[in-house]
């Protein structure tokens, strides 16, 4: 039990962190690594995997090893409204009325959108999608947006990921006799508009336990509560069923880039969906694989970090509707074409962000905002396209809650994001009913609002307030959570292999963090001008034969912890982060540095 009894090391053992974190060791029950190693196979090191995502009983290793559907799958009448909202498409689906989509212009949008697009079109249904310029018209329904899709003879709306706060758009529509169903996650208001029907495992009063999915997972439950509605009625009758297993890699695709916990039916969508997206199913995600020369296996990181920023490039520049598009297109030529732009658009939204990120931390940090609770920080005329983009960057600097706010006309648009245990939109809705907001919401992790310029300087007290006693939170935000201590000689291709079962990554199952004590830097150099690669070494003596190991530092040349490895080499060191496949040699693995101690 070698690997067991290293797992013990006394944290402060770890040395000084570069980036000031602290190096938590997970403890474990030995008598659940033994079963679990016993019952199911598996190597020590995957059952100490398990063990620390809280996966000890025999059965839910399995389910955990093998994400299946029907293992996890809810009835999806048990959401509030569903029944009201199948009822209302099945009418229309029968009377063959027109039905338009209203999407964000997100991945999580585009994916609902064309998810409801493509389930439609393969009934035999044509549905419109409208998504919204995000500069000129902002997220969300807006009367003008609905006065223009009622012109056209659409008489049922069905609004996804938005619309659980939008009170006039759903009154305009409703009293002019068109219908409106919302299926959305964001949290909602104790008070609802008044639509037809809104299904949203996040309302107030909804007791559906899980509350962790995707507008894209709502979409998706949605579309098999209707095709079992529309088979009772002997709609399929005579002609061959929808296979709705076809649209799971839209379903991984949102999930993954929404931020959503990997946990249940969650896992089993991404984990199939992943498949899927690797088999080239979707034409649109296909002729995007192409553009990008995405690699023909790829995981969850793929999808949220290659894929899912192409898509969300055009509704960062005002065209959001290209991902939806992109996503539902059954022609190859007109999807390569759509990728290519989004490739184009992408490249156009790195160049505002590398500017404006500058100006955003030199205002943090001439301003130590970095000591408040939360960093809210402000610029005229910053890009609204990547607002959410510099709150990730900016949370992820200084591990605490984030938000950029870019203001024109006396009015800010802004984006937000949190760190685990605090969920920055509820503190959104609670800031709008005391009318320091004009508009905002969001989910725990991710928020959007909209504040008048006079009010920011009180917004920011007030989220400041709220924060006062959340340093517990903010020193857990600063742990770096270890599962296993590892040896240079045994990071290697087999290693990966082992905790690639444990896949897909993501929130709520992070990628398996390795820790290499008292190692030795042979070497480091700068390779493509942003990154640091290290060799290390155990070096145990002269006489036994030293083991070594490529290291990657990415995006590191401008840092104290790049700095550090370009000066230290002889040093002994300690190494946090993760294993990954090497690209030319699947017997070998690189590990990818996310943080470094000495002691």
């Amino acid at each position: 039990m070698e690997m067991l009894a290293s797992l013990k090391v006394d944290s402060q053992n770890f040395g000084k962190s570069l980036r000031g974190l602290k190096w938590i060791v997970e403890q474990v029950d030995e008598r659940v690594i033994a079963n679990l190693t016993q019952k199911l196979g598996i190597s020590e090191i995957l059952a100490v995997i398990l063990h620390n995502r809280d996966i000890k009983d025999v059965l839910d290793a399995e389910f955990f090893l093998d994400p299946k559907i029907r293992n996890y799958l809810p009835n999806p009448f048990e959401l509030k409204d569903m029944d009201k909202a199948v009822a209302r498409i099945v009418q229309a689906i029968q009377n063959n009325e027109k039905i338009t989509i209203f999407g964000d212009y997100d991945v999580d949008g585009a994916t609902s959108s064309a998810l409801l697009k493509r389930f439609f079109r393969d009934i035999g249904i044509t549905a419109d999608i409208y998504i919204p310029n995000r500069i000129e018209e902002g997220y969300g329904p807006n009367v003008g947006a609905f006065e223009s899709i009622i012109s056209t003879g659409t008489t049922l709306i069905i609004t996804v990921d938005c619309g659980s706060v939008s009170f006039d758009p759903i009154a305009y529509a409703e009293d002019r006799g068109v219908n409106v169903v919302v299926l959305d996650h964001h949290l909602s208001l104790e008070t609802l508009p008044k639509a037809h029907a809104i299904v949203n495992p996040n309302r107030i009063d909804e007791t559906f336990s899980f509350k962790t999915l995707a507008a894209v997972g709502v979409a998706y439950l949605t579309i098999i509560a209707i095709k079992s509605i529309l088979s009772k009625n002997g709609y399929f009758d005579g002609k061959e069923e929808v296979n709705l297993l076809q649209y799971l890699d839209l379903v991984a695709l949102g999930t993954v880039c929404d931020v959503m916990s990997l946990k249940g039916i969650n896992r089993a969508f991404v984990a199939q969906g992943i498949k899927l997206i690797n088999s080239r199913a979707n034409i649109g995600l296909a002729a995007l694989a192409e553009v990008v020369k995405l690699a023909p296996e790829a995981y969850s990181y793929h999808l949220g970090y290659v894929l899912g920023p192409r898509i969300n490039a055009g509704g960062r520049v005002g065209e959001g509707r290209l991902g939806s598009i992109l996503l539902s297109t059954p022609e190859y030529a007109e999807a390569l074409e759509i990728a290519n732009k989004l490739e184009s658009l992408n490249e156009e939204r790195r160049a505002i962000e590398a500017v404006t990120i500058e100006d955003a931390l030199s205002y943090i940090e001439a301003n130590k905002l970095f000591e408040k609770p939360i960093i809210i920080v402000k610029g005229e005329g910053w890009h609204q396209g990547i607002l959410g983009i510099l709150a990730s960057r900016i949370k992820e600097k200084y591990n605490r809650p984030s938000a950029v706010i870019s203001i024109s006309g006396g009015v800010g648009k802004g984006s937000a994001r949190s760190i685990t245990g605090i969920d920055i939109g509820s503190m959104m809705s609670v800031a709008r009913s005391q009318n320091l907001l004009i508009q905002g919401g969001g989910h725990a992790m991710a928020a959007g609002f909209t504040v008048a310029e006079d009010k920011i300087d009180a917004f920011y007290d007030f989220m400041c307030q709220k924060l006062a006693n959340s340093d517990e939170m903010f020193e857990k935000a600063r742990e770096v959570k270890i599962d296993a201590i590892v040896s240079v000689g045994t990071v290697n291709g087999k290693l990966v292999e082992e905790l690639s079962a444990s896949a897909p990554f993501g929130a709520g199952n992070p990628q398996p963090r390795l820790a290499l004590l008292d190692v030795v830097l042979v070497s480091a150099r700068v390779v493509g001008r942003t990154h640091v690669m290290a060799i290390v070494s155990d070096s145990k003596s002269d006489r036994v034969a030293s083991h070594t190991l490529k290291c990657m530092l990415f995006k590191s040349i401008d840092t104290d912890i790049g700095q550090f490895l370009l000066s230290s080499i002889g040093k002994r060191i300690n190494l946090c982060g993760m294993a990954q496949p090497h690209y030319q040699d699947r017997d070998k693995a690189d590990f990818i540095i996310e943080d470094i101690s000495v002691n």
